[in-house]
């Protein structure tokens, strides 16, 4: 029996590591192209989902009296720009407490403008809900994707037989089937994998 030395156990751990991470991105970039089919898909009802779509509707409306009525200023315009500050105020609120409820990762929805005519609340709001849309959308689907969980499963088993403690041709025969179970191309040279003639 030929154990496996230091040398070599550095390089097929090194090839491992190279060939997973490699067959890892493969799989994550499936998964951000679903998830981005996905979240195209909710984006359109997100908000609705997300139930802040009647305030968003209503401050749209809103933000549309207030472009129409700029021209004429004074008053009415301080009037609706109060009524738009509120509004956004109220999506800012809501958007908040769902922020907690769906342990989003954000730092807060209060970065809206209220005093440009060209800078929307509802755009920002909008553009804050597309990103967290996608990025539930991703984390649903590498939660869900099956194929992720069998490659870092493989990987671990491929692991364990490179640290087996096994002759380093055993090793290499069982890392073969093990790449080849992970639908991984490697090339080991047949002397390595070449059987002891039993007769």
């Amino acid at each position: 029996m030929k154990p496996i030395r230091q040398a070599e156990l550095d390089h097929y751990k090194d090839q491992i590591d190279s060939k997973f991470r490699s067959k890892a991105s493969a799989i994550d970039s499936e998964i951000q192209s679903q998830a981005q089919d996905l979240s195209d898909k909710k984006k359109s009802t997100f908000s609705k989902a997300c139930k802040v779509d009647k305030k968003l509707s209503i401050l749209i409306e809103a933000e549309k009296k207030y472009k129409a009525y700029i021209l004429n200023k004074d008053r009415a315009e301080e009037k609706l720009l109060n009524d738009v500050r509120k509004k956004a105020k109220e999506v800012e609120d809501h958007l908040e407490r769902a922020s907690k409820v769906r342990a989003w990762d954000r730092c807060g929805f209060d970065g809206y403008e209220t005093k440009h005519i060209d800078d929307q609340a509802s755009d920002y709001f909008q553009d804050k809900l597309d990103r967290i849309c996608y990025e539930e959308a991703e984390k649903h689907v590498k939660k869900h994707h099956k194929l992720r969980w069998a490659l870092k499963a493989k990987k671990e088993y491929a692991k364990n037989i490179l640290y087996s403690g096994g002759d380093i041709n055993g090793i290499l025969r069982e890392l073969t089937v093990a790449f080849r179970s992970a639908d991984i191309e490697y090339q080991i040279p047949k002397s390595l994998l070449a059987l002891p003639n039993n007769n």
